[in-house]
């Protein structure tokens, strides 16, 4: 069973990379240039005609499958004790047996955000405490990836480790010298410092996205920096306080497709984040780019929903996640949709002396992981993340569609995304009645999807 697991889930990142090797885009700019894998250097020459023979095609496919699994197989799983202590998990968060079928009643486990923060405040550093409030299942890609996929498709989180490309990948991007290779030493990237400024910032280590309208003083502000630019700030960072203006960066660059000319080669290089069927996309053809962001200690991104499924992948450092299921959405209190920093939470969840003005908030149903190198970790659509960087640590993600089941509450605890304007401290929306409207979006979405219509 396990070597047929692995002959479906390994072709995902050790067989038809091909298509990213030689001819995947216009101009071959950035996705690997010309000529097959493992041929030496010089033009191509045209062979002459051979006869088809397709028993040896078939020998051929077998042949290279297996070769892939032995590959797999072979490789060494990452010490997760090498990259520092994951605090330990409190009494009622998800057990092994708990994720050995379906997911179940109430999964995952929630808690009061109260309780986290107190447990571990966001600010605190690369301090980390005894104990953590974690309840996702996580799976081992060679022994558990029905499980995961199982997961996956009934749009709930989930962690997965021990992908043997993931594994590789992580141990070459923890050598500066490489990704100085990869990035260049000097080719700008556009990036972000913290900016203590605009109407909702909660320190110089806060992240708050904004699109730029109407605010002359963003809480986040874009420069221009070099991998070499980089680990020079984060060399200074060491003896800099978190809360210091001007003292955390997020180093930021994405690929688009294969030719982007930049950084095409995330696609070559991240073969498991290639769009092909496999447990990293519910809908492959829906994917766009693939996008990475490397955090330094104490950077926080801060609470906000992303209208997509969304398949993270860390491969260096420790990143926590505070998650919030859709369906609490109005706890939040979020920023209305014309807002400069539309669909993110206004509160600042890493001070409790601010939250007199947030009723609601104390009590919102939240949990948290924490990802380490060779981690996956699966958000379904519209699943409400708050992130913290416990160290230096670089990530990337790919996104795969969307699942509308959960918009109907999501548009009605964010304002401006429907008709209703009044003020967002009303009464929580009717479950029930969100609950309907979310069927009545599903069932137009399942007509429309078998119509082809799409």
């Amino acid at each position: 069973m396990v070597v047929l697991l692995l002959v479906g889930g390994f072709l995902v990142g050790y067989t038809n990379t091909g298509a990213y090797e030689e001819g995947a885009a216009p101009g071959g700019g950035g996705g690997g240039g010309g000529g097959v894998r493992g041929s030496r250097a010089g033009p191509m020459r045209p062979r002459k005609a051979e006869r088809h023979d397709p028993v040896a095609e078939v020998e051929r496919a077998v042949e290279e499958a297996a070769r892939a699994v032995e590959e797999a197989v072979g490789s060494e799983p990452l010490d997760p004790e090498g990259w520092g202590p994951i605090p330990g998990v409190f009494p009622g968060g998800a057990s092994a047996g708990d994720c050995a079928g379906p997911p179940p009643e109430g999964y995952p486990t929630k808690w009061p955000v109260k309780d986290l923060v107190a447990n571990w405040n966001p600010d605190s550093g690369s301090w980390i405490p005894e104990r953590m409030y974690q309840s996702v299942c996580r799976f081992d890609y060679a022994t558990e990836l029905a499980q995961a996929i199982a997961y996956r498709d009934a749009e709930v989180p989930f962690q997965l480790y021990n992908v043997p490309a993931m594994n590789d990948i992580s141990r070459k991007w923890s050598d500066p010298a490489y990704m100085r290779r990869k990035l260049g030493a000097s080719t700008k990237y556009k990036c972000e410092a913290s900016n203590p400024g605009g109407d909702v910032n909660h320190g110089a280590n806060h992240f708050m996205y904004t699109n730029g309208r109407a605010n002359k003083n963003p809480p986040i502000k874009n420069v221009k920096l070099s991998w070499d630019d980089w680990l020079e700030k984060i060399d200074a960072a060491k003896n800099k306080s978190i809360l210091e203006p001007d003292s955390r960066f997020y180093f930021r660059f994405s690929a688009s497709s294969p030719s982007d000319s930049a950084a095409g080669w995330l696609f070559k290089e991240l073969t498991f984040f290639q769009p092909k069927p496999n447990v990293f996309f519910k809908e492959p053809k829906q994917q766009r780019g693939i996008h990475c962001r490397f955090g330094m200690e104490g950077v926080i991104a801060e609470a906000h929903w992303d209208g997509s499924r969304n398949m993270i992948a860390q491969f260096y450092g420790r990143r926590r996640y505070i998650l919030v299921d859709p369906d609490d959405t109005c706890d939040m209190y979020l920023l209305a949709k014309n807002h400069p920093s539309g669909r993110h939470s206004e509160v600042d969840w890493s001070n409790p002396d601010s939250w007199e003005n947030y009723p609601r908030f104390p009590n919102m149903p939240s949990h948290e992981v924490v990802q380490r190198p060779g981690d996956f970790l699966y958000l379904p659509t519209y699943y409400l993340h708050y992130i913290v960087s416990i160290d230096t640590n670089y990530q990337c993600n790919t996104r795969s569609g969307k699942d509308d089941r959960q918009a109907a509450v999501v548009n009605q605890c964010t304002p401006g995304f429907t008709k209703d304007k009044k003020n967002k401290d009303k009464a929580k929306p009717d479950a029930s009645a969100l609950k309907a409207a979310a069927k009545k979006h599903q069932l137009a979405s399942d007509l429309k999807h078998r119509r082809g219509d799409r």
